[in-house]
C-alpha cells in the first residue's frame, strides 16, 4: 500500500534473480486496485530487458478483463523480444468493476474465458485466424511472429482445475489453502486432462506461494502480512496460507510441496529488498532443488 520501487530498482531486482541463479520472474494482474500495482506484461518487459537467461511468466493474467486478439499480440511481441522465454499463466478472476470497466458480461465469464482460450492459442501459432464465436469474430486474423507459449490456468474452484487439464499446458495453485489441498486438486486437473484425450502426465503442476525468509519469525511473518493484507485484504490467513520464518523452516516446506508433485513454484516475495532475495537464493533454493532431484 506504500510507495513502489523506482524503475531501476526493478530492474536491479531483476538482474539480480538472474544473478543469484534464480529461474524465473512471475507476476500478478489486476486493472483496478487500491494499492499502488503495475502492468504485469510491460513490468515483465522490464525484466525482458535487463536479463538474457531467466523464464518471464504471469502468475497470472485474468484473461477475461483483457481482449485475447490484443493479448495475443503482447504476448507475441515479448515471446520475441525476449529471445522465447515466456510463459502465459491464465485465470478467470476480477471485480465487477473491473467487468463493467471493460464491457464484459461477468456473469458471462466462464464462456468468455473458454473462447479467449480457442482464440488466444490459435493466434499465437502465426496462422491466418478465421473464427465465428459468441464473443469473437475473426477473418484471416493473423499475429506474427508465431508464438508457442505455455499457457497454464490458475485458480483453485474445481471448475478452474477442469479447464486446466482440458485446454492448458498446467495448472498453477493458487495461494490459498494448504499443500493438503494440492493432491486431490491435481487429481481432477489430470482427470479432466484424460477426459479430454490429453496426456495427463505432461502437464506442469505449480503453486504461487508467499515466502519470507528471516531468523525472526515474527518479522516475517509482519513482512508478509502487511503485503498481503494490501493486496488481498484482511481475509488472506497468512499463517495458514504464506511461509515463513528460518531459511531451513522456510526450505523444508517448501521442499514438501516437490516431494507431493509440483513442478513449478512462483515463490511471491513482500519488498524488492536484494539481502532477502539472496537468502532465497542461498539458503532455500538449494534444498528445494535437492528435493526434485530425489
Amino acid at each position: 500500500m506504500g510507495p513502489l520501487g523506482s524503475g531501476e530498482a526493478y530492474a536491479e531486482f531483476f538482474r539480480q534473480v538472474e544473478t543469484l541463479g534464480l529461474d524465473a520472474v512471475w507476476t500478478e494482474d489486476r486493472i483496478f486496485h487500491g494499492a499502488n500495482m503495475l502492468d504485469p506484461l510491460m513490468l515483465l518487459a522490464s525484466a525482458a530487458a535487463s536479463t538474457r537467461r531467466i523464464q518471464l511468466g504471469t502468475a497470472v493474467v485474468v484473461l477475461t478483463l483483457r481482449n485475447a486478439a490484443v493479448l495475443a499480440r503482447q504476448v507475441s511481441t515479448l515471446h520475441h523480444l525476449s529471445g522465447g522465454r515466456l510463459a502465459l499463466g491464465v485465470s478467470l478472476g476480477g471485480r465487477p468493476e473491473e467487468y463493467a470497466a471493460v464491457g464484459v458480461p461477468m456473469t458471462r465469464r466462464v464462456g468468455v474465458f473458454r473462447e479467449s482460450m480457442t482464440v488466444l492459442r490459435r493466434l499465437l501459432a502465426g496462422e491466418p485466424v478465421d473464427h465465428h464465436g459468441e464473443f469473437f469474430r475473426l477473418e484471416q486474423a493473423t499475429v506474427r511472429p508465431p508464438a508457442p507459449v505455455p499457457l497454464y490456468v490458475g485458480g483453485n474452484a474445481e471448475g478452474a482445475l477442469r479447464r486446466a487439464g482440458e485446454l492448458a499446458d498446467g495448472w498453477i495453485m493458487g495461494p490459498f489453502g494448504t499443500l493438503r489441498d494440492f493432491a486431490p486438486a491435481w487429481r481432477v486437473v489430470q482427470d479432466a486432462a484424460r477426459a479430454a484425450g490429453r496426456d495427463a502426465n505432461a502437464l506442469t503442476a505449480g503453486r504461487l506461494v508467499y515466502v519470507a525468509v528471516d531468523d525472526e519469525r515474527g518479522r516475517a511473518r509482519e513482512a508478509l502480512r502487511g503485503f498481503l493484507h494490501g493486496y488481498y485484504g484482511s481475509r488472506f490467513d497468512v499463517d495458514q496460507s504464506a511461509i515463513f520464518g528460518p531459511p531451513r523452516e522456510v526450505a523444508a516446506r517448501l521442499a514438501e510441496h516437490v516431494e507431493a508433485g509440483v513442478t513449478r513454484l512462483m515463490l511471491g516475495v513482500p519488498t524488492l529488498d536484494i539481502g532477502h532475495l539472496q537468502r532465497v537464493a542461498a539458503e532455500v533454493a538449494p534444498v528445494v532443488r535437492a528435493a526434485a532431484r530425489r
